[in-house]
């Protein structure tokens, strides 16, 4: 067994904790049942309003992991700047690092599995398949893409039952920071996670950047990992919108190649125009408002978004066009719009069945019309007022 460690590389389990769930408990005991030998494990707790709650969070976590290493912050940063204090705790660049969330329980040989992917695939970042917490047997991820506009497409229905169709390795855009692995070097080569995110995005910017530099980020679904990804109901006071919105048109403004940063601002505007149009008549409205806040933001922070793109300028060595490739064509928020679907539903006893159908889209082409012929019969009521 001594040999065995000495051979395998260093990983260390980098596990942020803010406030746990009651399944914490399972989550400890899985990364306790982890059948690979030279792992390490790394909580940073969140400093909470009580030090009697953190000193018996670190009781709870050294109870099942005695030779766990627990670290409390002396604030709430958010998940990113958190996650970034292993470069100040963990020194070398040899080796791996396991972000995860608070809320992942790996199956015992997933982080064995991940190790050798990313060898076997010579990659840079590697995800597993995440699966719901309370029936594994749904889906949450598989590897995630990404459009130019930052639009997360899940590649996976909603309530998707793993019968093993997406278990092929596979280079993917995006992989949830839920549960990644990366290699130290290039963790500490990009510095981590822009800590200008707190909450929702860190895993697309991080990824984003990571393409650009010339690493490959892949999925590996032999690996799995339940989730539970319940963030939305464990902090209320996140307005999880507002935030994924602000922190998306950063990750564009930021990292969009400076030969088309200009086209890609202006077609990000006409995207939230278009999607202000398409959610008053999609009933989402309060998606459509927030990417809008999210661009007219942008205005008072040129200063920092141009200090960044001046920091990630260093790490950039693959051409945009080659970045643009990997991403998905188009924009996915208007494709969902476009697809949208009939489900009926037949309930047994045993069973149940879902069948879709894909509607024709020539009712949104006929509201474009309309609100053509509108704009046009009024077009004296914005120009010369009431």
């Amino acid at each position: 067994m001594e040999t065995q460690t000495q051979s395998a590389p260093p990983v260390v389990a980098v596990v942020v904790v803010h406030h746990p769930a009651p399944e914490f408990d399972q989550v400890l005991d899985a990364f306790a049942a982890q059948d690979y030998p030279n792992l390490r494990l790394l909580f940073l707790v969140t400093a909470s309003e009580s030090s009697e709650d953190d000193a018996a969070l670190a009781e709870q976590i050294t109870a099942r992991l005695p030779e766990a290493f627990v670290r409390t912050t002396g604030a709430n940063p958010g998940f990113a700047a958190t996650a970034n204090e292993v470069l100040r705790l963990v020194e070398g660049d040899n080796g791996f690092l396991l972000i995860c969330h608070d809320d992942v329980a790996p199956d015992p040989d997933a982080v064995r599995t991940l190790v050798e992917e990313l060898f076997r695939s010579n990659a840079g970042v590697v995800g597993p398949k995440l699966v719901d917490w309370d029936d594994p047997r749904v889906l949450r991820s598989v590897g995630l893409g990404a459009d130019r506009f930052g639009h997360i497409d899940a590649g996976i229905e909603p309530g998707e039952v793993d019968q093993e169709q997406h278990d092929g390795v596979r280079d993917v855009f995006v992989v949830p920071s839920a549960c990644m692995l990366v290699r130290a070097d290039l963790f500490r080569a990009l510095g981590g996670f822009d800590a200008a995110i707190t909450y929702y995005g860190e895993d697309l910017e991080f990824c984003w950047r990571a393409h650009f530099s010339g690493a490959r980020v892949i999925v590996a679904p032999v690996a799995r990992v339940r989730h539970a990804g319940r963030l939305s109901e464990r902090r209320a006071d996140l307005r999880a919108a507002n935030l994924e919105a602000r922190h998306r048109v950063r990750t564009v403004a930021t990292l969009t190649g400076p030969a088309r940063v200009v086209g890609r601002s202006l077609e990000l505007v006409l995207l939230t125009v278009v999607e202000l149009v398409v959610g008053l008549f999609t009933g989402r409205l309060g998606e459509a408002w927030a990417s809008l806040r999210a661009v007219i933001g942008l205005i008072p922070r040129t200063p920092a978004i141009l200090s960044r793109r001046r920091t990630v300028r260093e790490v950039r060595r693959v051409p945009e066009r080659e970045i643009s490739g990997l991403q998905v064509r188009g924009s996915v928020r208007l494709s969902a719009y476009l697809r949208t679907r009939e489900t009926t539903t037949f309930v047994g006893a045993d069973r149940q069945i879902r069948r879709w159908r894909d509607s024709t889209t020539a009712p949104v082409i006929a509201w474009i019309a309309v609100l053509i012929g509108l704009f046009i019969g009024a077009r004296d009521f914005f120009t010369d007022g009431v």
